[in-house]
């Protein structure tokens, strides 16, 4: 079972800021490309694992980190990528349709956030 560590307004907060942080250091090093994978992927992971979705995690961590790797050490992009992209939407499709959903919010996280917001 999937334990929430925080709110998602506060996930959403640190993620941004190790975005942000990331982006401080490829700025330094001039190396954008394919760089900026790296810090898109780890603060998109870490907003799933704050927010409890470690299957998300994994994903986003092998999307992200296998088109960083593929790029930079010059693995060919036609065979590796397209598995990598193919094996994310059929886990996405499965996902949605095998495993039920809870579309409403529970009321301890929608309080959470409001008493953040008062503070």
């Amino acid at each position: 079972m999937s334990r929430v560590h925080t709110s998602r307004r506060r996930a959403k907060a640190i993620s941004s800021a190790i975005f942000f942080i990331g982006l401080a250091i490829i700025a330094f090093r001039f190396n954008w490309w394919p760089a900026i994978l790296v810090p898109i992927g780890i603060s998109l992971a870490v907003r799933q694992y704050l927010l409890g979705r470690y299957r998300d995690m994994t994903l986003s961590l092998v999307i992200f980190i296998g088109a960083f790797v593929t790029s930079q050490f010059n693995v060919s992009w036609e065979i590796i990528l397209p598995i990598i992209f193919v094996i994310s939407a059929i886990y996405i499709l499965a996902r949605e349709f095998l495993e039920p959903t809870n579309e409403v919010e529970s009321e301890e996280d929608l309080n959470d956030e409001i008493s953040e917001d008062q503070k």
